[in-house]
């Protein structure tokens, strides 16, 4: 018998041995995360995410996510406009300001722009407010069906905006845009209250200014910002989905925590990290804001689906409680027995051959 060798002279059978146990192990530890209940929950969440199209209508969001901030920068516009005209100061200054940072005929087009503009103010208004709850409308239906796909048993099947008539679903989507938008409006007062009230209990106590306390005012707005954006997902997940298909409370519960410290890591990279990154040059001044709402819109419309499926598949979910038919199929080799005949047996065939054959040689003479 032969032993392989390397080049050193070394056993390459003994050398591999360690390498095939440490496989095994990785192996075995590899089984072993995917069999806990959280990475399985996971695995499913994502296989959902993706057979249902999540990628794609997170894209379609984005897509009228941006196409909706046009009217509701005409009214932002025609707002602006409202306090110019009741600040000739103000419209003095901000025309001061243009002409001094652009200089040349420039600066006299985009100063009568300014005075064009101001009194413009109620038609570009309510062209917007008209263009803004139209859009709106529509971005809210393309969420619901985003949010349903993620939440319906089956894909095909009970498709709640398809059953309804066209009228019910424009007042559907209406109302509840209403709802999120009130929605809204409570989880930004309540950050805006907590982080005032933060400042004033620091300025009563003696604490304001101190060096240590700045990173716990800091934390302590952070977590009442998420504390308001969990109201926001808690009312997301609560009414967007089918009404006949609630999820469990912990699921919602948690599912609407983990959406709510998403966005608002989103937020910080959007407001923070995004704008020192694509301030390099003169490309990066003009598209950055354009691609950074882009980036922001996908992955936060990303962010919101994925946390469906995840609620969606939990335990107790809206179609049925998981068992063990639910997780994937795990094929063994099969293994055939062999049954061994004893001796008596081995005789008794024998004899029962020899005549069998004694007979038919008998008959055929």
């Amino acid at each position: 018998m032969t032993t392989r060798t390397d080049l050193r002279g070394v056993d390459l059978k003994k050398e591999s041995e360690p390498a095939a146990g440490m496989a095994v192990r990785v192996r075995q530890l590899v089984v072993r995360i995917k069999s806990r209940k959280g990475v399985r929950h996971l695995t499913r969440a994502a296989a959902r995410f993706g057979e249902r199209l999540g990628s794609q209508f997170a894209a379609a969001i984005t897509y009228f996510s941006f196409l909706s901030l046009v009217p509701i920068l005409m009214v932002a516009f025609s707002a602006a406009g409202f306090v110019l005209s009741s600040r000739p100061d103000l419209l003095a200054k901000l025309q001061a300001e243009v002409t001094k940072q652009i200089p040349g005929d420039l600066s006299s087009t985009i100063s009568g722009a300014l005075d064009q503009a101001v009194g413009a103010r109620f038609t570009v208004g309510i062209i917007g407010l008209v263009l803004a709850l139209y859009s709106g409308i529509g971005w809210m239906g393309n969420v619901r069906q985003a949010v349903q796909a993620q939440w319906r048993p089956d894909f095909d099947d009970n498709q709640e905006i398809a059953a309804e008539g066209f009228a019910k679903t424009l007042f559907r989507n209406l109302w509840m845009l209403a709802g999120l938008g009130l929605a809204l409006v409570v989880s930004l007062a309540l950050s805006s209250i907590g982080g005032s009230l933060t400042h004033t209990v620091a300025r009563l106590v003696g604490l304001d200014g101190q060096a240590w306390f700045t990173p716990v005012i800091t934390v302590a707005a952070w977590v009442l910002a998420i504390a308001a954006d969990v109201l926001i997902f808690l009312w997301v997940y609560s009414v967007l989905p089918p009404k006949h298909m609630k999820a469990p409370r912990k699921a919602l519960i948690r599912g609407s925590i983990i959406a709510a410290a998403g966005f608002e890591v989103l937020k910080f990279a959007l407001t923070t990290i995004l704008p020192g990154a694509l301030s390099g040059g003169a490309t990066g001044k003009v598209f950055g804001p354009i691609i950074g709402l882009l980036a922001f819109f996908n992955l936060v419309a990303t962010l919101v689906l994925f946390v469906a499926a995840w609620i969606s598949t939990s335990e107790g979910g809206p179609h049925r409680a998981f068992d063990d038919k639910d997780e994937p199929e795990v094929l063994e080799p099969a293994v055939v027995v062999h049954e061994v005949i004893s001796k008596p047996k081995l005789i008794g065939f024998v004899g029962v051959g020899a005549i069998l054959g004694i007979g038919w040689s008998r008959r055929r003479r």
